[in-house]
């Protein structure tokens, strides 16, 4: 965990992962980039709007027997609506991802080996995918653009920026995600669909005449 101090409201800024790049100040919603132990200021976001997610900033929850955390959220919108993407942290240091679509929760986490891909600008013509000795075929490819985010991430992700997410299937009940973003980065993750149930959240938002989970 590094401490730090917004260097332009002198806000308390926490880098709870060492995996994290991005911290998004909870004073003054400015874009706080680390480089090693220095901060630099990349402009300031809007504030989000408020949704109806259970989820939020400080859920705890566990996958697969370890515990995570949840510290960082980006919201993504394409033509057709939009979902928020959690960060998250686990227990033995490493991170992943909570997605979190019209009600529907999975975890993704990096695999084991980083497969082989073509170059950025011939990426988005790929239609199959082998992850950890599995298929993954193509289900859907779609132009996203990031709306804004909050707590700490392991990239810059701020207010407009545009990536290309492309979503695989192993015909079972995994999936793979392959996210190019603005910059020609690759991001890569395997994941399952979950519930809150099973990952006996804590921590999360209440509304009223909601059932507990």
């Amino acid at each position: 965990m590094l401490k730090a101090v917004c260097p332009s409201c002198g806000g308390e800024i926490i880098f709870r992962s060492s995996n994290s790049v991005l911290a998004v100040c909870t004073y003054c919603r400015s874009n706080i980039v680390r480089h090693d132990t220095n901060l630099e200021l990349i402009g300031k976001q809007s504030d989000l709007l408020p949704d109806m997610s259970p989820l939020q900033i400080g859920v705890s929850g566990k996958y697969e027997h370890m515990r995570f955390q949840v510290v960082g959220r980006q919201i993504m919108k394409w033509k057709n609506g939009q979902w928020n993407e959690w960060y998250i942290i686990f227990s033995d240091g490493s991170d992943g991802w909570l997605a979190e679509a019209q009600g529907e929760f999975s975890i993704l986490r990096k695999p084991k080996k980083q497969p082989k891909l073509p170059s950025p600008n011939e990426i988005s013509k790929l239609h199959t995918i082998k992850i950890d000795k599995l298929y993954f075929k193509l289900i859907d490819k779609k132009k996203v653009t990031c709306l804004g985010s909050e707590g700490e991430l392991p990239f810059k992700a701020v207010e407009g920026d545009k990536s290309l997410t492309m979503d695989f299937s192993d015909g079972n009940e995994g999936f793979a995600s392959v996210e190019v973003l603005s910059g020609g980065k690759v991001l890569i993750y395997v994941g399952a669909f979950t519930s809150l149930k099973k990952m006996s959240v804590s921590g999360i938002r209440r509304f009223e005449g909601w059932e507990r989970v």
